[in-house]
């Protein structure tokens, strides 16, 4: 497997861009490191008081490790991010136009895996809101997204971390995760010796920088979602709900049907697939 490198990552990454987008990425990799959204977010806090953080770190600043000791997930979850088994990586950009919210961010995040793994692997991976992908039923994407409101209460900056399982670990999966988790390599244990990893991290980025400009969930996300049409339980104000997800909006929430027949909106929390 090749090394993972910042000087091939920008190379492949001009490749694929051909001069079409002006914003380009600045790796900053790590043999291992706690978690690359913490070492972003480090970074930005050693900065002076109101300075403006991308005259220090530039956007599209890409944190990058081949190990992560402490990876994270959403709803304080851990992310497994075992040595030289995937791809574990962190962007810092900067809202554009109307696009605030990071919640259209995480789902861009999600298209843009989806579209470069079909390019590389040839697979069609389904998205599971708001930050999973999946393939035959496992898990292979994680996705978080942390920001940070300004003095006037608009988003700052989003860094949008994203971890992906290439390969199987060398001890496995551990138990609580064996029937759960997979690897993109599962279904393409031939392709080992062709896939590069800067490569496809090049490609991600290119489909992450081009949606920035979007203020609206791409209609690949909401049409392709495995959670439209289905039965969730969800909670709200510690109460608990059962309902059936009618339709993804264009700021990536959910618009559920309750049992009861109210109508409600979710856009955070714990979101589980259930039969009613």
């Amino acid at each position: 497997m090749e090394p993972l490198s910042s000087t091939e990552i920008l190379r492949y990454y001009r490749l694929i861009n051909q001069g079409i987008l002006a914003l380009e990425p600045h790796v900053r990799l790590f043999d291992e490191i706690d978690s690359t959204n913490t070492e972003c977010k480090r970074r930005i806090q050693e900065l002076p008081y109101g300075e403006d953080i991308f005259s220090h770190i530039p956007e599209g600043t890409v944190f990058l490790s081949d190990y992560q000791t402490a990876g994270r997930g959403r709803m304080g979850k851990s992310f497994l991010s075992p040595k030289g088994s995937g791809l574990y990586f962190s962007i810092l950009t900067k809202p554009r136009g109307e696009n605030k919210n990071p919640l259209v961010l995480t789902c861009h995040a999600a298209v843009a895996v989806k579209r470069a793994v079909k390019e590389v692997f040839d697979i069609e991976l389904s998205i599971k809101w708001v930050n999973d992908l999946f393939y035959k039923g496992k898990k292979l994407v994680g996705i978080l997204a942390e920001g940070q409101l300004s003095d006037s209460s608009s988003l700052a900056y989003c860094i949008m971390g994203i971890g992906i399982n290439l390969f199987l670990p060398e001890a496995g999966f551990p138990e609580e995760l064996s029937g759960i988790a997979g690897t993109l390599f599962d279904y393409h244990e031939e392709k080992k010796e062709t896939i590069n990893r800067n490569q496809f991290l090049a490609s991600i980025l290119f489909h992450y920088f081009s949606l920035l400009d979007q203020d609206k969930v791409e209609e690949e996300y909401r049409k392709e979602n495995i959670l439209l049409t289905k039965d969730i339980l969800f909670t709200e104000n510690h109460q608990e709900y059962r309902g059936r997800v009618e339709a993804i909006l264009e700021d990536g929430s959910l618009s559920v049907r309750c049992q009861e027949g109210s109508m409600k909106i979710v856009s955070s929390g714990e979101v589980k697939e259930k039969f009613l």
